[in-house]
């Protein structure tokens, strides 16, 4: 009897002993928690870490000192929504549509959060999204991911540090936190830290003192970025999942100074990218791996657990990260096309960024100024007349001055001998070999994503015309590729031929204020508010399309001649939205229906006109 109560009591004892081996065994293999915070328009070059002398980022210093900072991470474009589009979905622009600044992405692009959640994430966005149409994203703090007013930036009302305090702890589902905050992009905050004669002036900008003022607030609105990470790293901290939890930090792309953002050179291009994981990743540790924004996404993946996306420009650097690899990428492909604005000028670059340190850049319009609001509109701290001022009498000014505006059809530069990228080798002699290789692999990389020489010289916008523009199908246009002082439609026309009229899908959707579509042999509009206008079926499936349509509200949509919808509408749907006008899909917003979004059969020349239908026999 004895000996079976002290059976029973050792049994029990290992039982409980198995229990509890087996309980800290599942918490071992728990998925991770991941944060990736994300500045906005911040290069490599402008942290302490990185060794900028000057500017104060002691919260993103210490978390490269906690884990691993990479040296050769790159954008794939210097631009905000194509970045973060590349970022959230692995692939490059031109793969996912979104290549002109605020342009969205083609319609069924699947996203970081389609990803996560099937593996069981909860997956949450924190301030700036700009990606559109917006991701499926859990949304918190949206205030301070408007672009105003500035002093919102950094979460003031804390909604990013209280998130993590109230669902990091005790979670039972793993999270993936997003954090973007606009800091440091203009306008920059008011400089009270840094006095701007003592800076370490960088070699790619003239230095005049309006210079020195804007590059004193552009760190400010750094160090205020840095004091929202340190933040953020303080609720990890406290909420005692920091031994769980990947924290990424990087940027969207380098500063809006000349030749940084909205250019291919490496100030625009070249980001910060630091990870820790405890007792994962090596502490302080540097990588020279070459890497691309767009291997964000497979990364993330490849921590939750997930199976490779083999059909993604991006792929996962786990391995690098966990010391089991010290490469990753033999070439990076980087690409701008400019803001879509009417007021500036069309000058796309390509480029290839080699794990040697060669950068090949390919510019399509070198007779063109190059043109961005830096020198036109930007008031924020506007130092550009005083570049113009200083390059009548100094040749080093005069010298960078014509760099930004001006480019050769081809670039080289060996990036481990001239960092500032100063010396264009493509005529030099011992390159030759080098240059014609790289230009190979950028054609080889183009002709892989689909995108032909003819395609990047026309661009992803619309043909503009005295009063209308005309715009292919599959492409969309933003609201600011237009002139609203010029674009004041007091009547509206839209004019296409179609083929597959009786198939099922958008026609052209009009910055959301309605959209006309096809559907069962018919053809219809359809308003914002949902409702919908139809027509008797159709005898014919191919024909010409017109709308005619005035701001007191009388439509007429005719086919092939015959008017098919005659109706009033209650108010003036003339006028551009901010949004985007497309042709053959709905780009930027999901419909209310299951109705496809897409048009599968052929639209030519959809055009739109604004009062007059023939503006160009106007002009004759």
């Amino acid at each position: 009897m004895f000996d079976f109560l002290l059976y029973r009591k050792h049994g029990l004892f290992l039982f409980i002993l198995i229990f509890l081996i087996a309980g800290n065994s599942l918490k071992a293999q728990k998925k991770p928690n991941m944060i990736v915070f994300i500045s906005d328009d911040q290069s490599q070059m402008d942290l302490g870490c990185y060794g900028n002398p000057d500017v104060k980022t002691p919260h993103m210093d210490q978390l490269a000192a906690e884990g691993m900072r990479f040296t050769s991470a790159y954008s794939a474009t210097s631009m905000c929504a194509p970045s973060r589009s590349s970022m959230f979905s692995g692939l490059y622009p031109f793969r996912n549509g979104s290549q002109m600044n605020h342009f969205a992405v083609r319609p069924n692009i699947k996203m970081l959060p389609d990803y996560l959640k099937k593996l069981g994430y909860r997956v949450v966005i924190a301030g700036k999204v700009d990606v559109y149409p917006k991701p499926d994203f859990e949304h918190i703090g949206a205030y301070f991911g408007n672009y105003l007013p500035i002093s919102n930036r950094n979460d003031p009302r804390h909604v990013t540090r209280d998130f993590i305090k109230d669902n990091f702890p005790n979670s039972e589902q793993p999270i993936c936190l997003i954090v973007c905050t606009w800091l440091p992009h203009v306008p920059w905050f008011e400089n009270k830290k840094y006095d701007s004669g003592k800076l370490t002036m960088p070699k790619y900008l003239v230095d005049p003192q309006a210079t020195r003022e804007a590059l004193a607030a552009y760190y400010e609105s750094i160090s205020a970025a840095d004091g929202m990470l340190g933040e953020v790293l303080q609720a990890l901290d406290d909420s005692g999942e920091k031994n769980n939890t990947v924290f990424m930090f990087t940027s969207d792309q380098g500063p809006q100074f000349p030749s940084a953002k909205w250019t291919t050179y490496k100030q625009g291009l070249n980001v910060p990218f630091i990870v820790r994981w405890p007792k994962k990743i090596k502490k302080n540790s540097v990588s020279d791996a070459l890497i691309s924004l767009t291997d964000l996404t497979p990364t993330l993946v490849d921590f939750a657990g997930g199976e490779e996306v083999t059909d993604l420009d991006g792929k996962s650097f786990k391995s690098v990260l966990l010391g089991d690899k010290k490469e990753h990428r033999d070439v990076a492909f980087a690409e701008t096309s400019v803001e879509p604005h009417f007021w500036y000028n069309y000058v796309p670059s390509r480029t290839v960024i080699t794990k040697e340190g060669l950068h090949y850049i390919k510019n399509y319009y070198p007779g063109v100024r190059f043109i961005t609001h830096i020198d036109k509109v930007e008031q924020d701290h506007f130092y550009f007349d005083s570049w113009k001022e200083k390059a009548k009498t100094d040749a080093e000014a005069e010298k960078l001055l014509h760099r930004y505006s001006y480019r050769p059809p081809e670039e080289l530069y060996d990036l481990k001998q001239d960092t500032w990228e100063m010396s264009n080798l493509i005529n030099d002699d011992q390159y030759v070999a080098e240059a014609m290789k790289l230009g190979q692999l950028l054609t080889d990389e183009l002709s892989k994503q689909g995108e032909s020489e003819t395609m990047i010289l026309k661009g992803n916008l619309p043909t503009f015309d005295d009063g209308s523009y005309q715009i292919d199908q599959g492409i969309s246009a933003s609201d600011q590729s237009f002139d609203k002082t010029k674009w004041n439609p007091s009547t509206l026309f839209i004019t296409a031929y179609l083929e597959g009229a009786d198939q099922e899908g958008i026609i052209c959707d009009y910055f959301g204020r309605f959209n006309i579509y096809s559907s069962h042999h018919k053809l219809g509009i359809a308003l914002a508010n949902g409702k919908t206008y139809e027509s008797e079926e159709l005898t014919s499936k191919e024909g010409h399309l017109f709308l005619k349509l005035t701001e007191k509200g009388d439509l007429s949509l005719r086919y092939n001649d015959q008017e098919i919808i005659s109706v009033a509408l209650d108010k003036d749907f003339t006028k551009i939205k901010p949004g985007y006008i497309s042709c053959g899909m709905i780009r930027d917003r999901k419909l209310p229906s299951d109705q496809p979004n897409i048009f599968p059969g052929k639209i030519y020349d959809l055009r739109v006109s604004v009062n007059e239908l023939e503006r160009s026999a106007m002009r004759k």
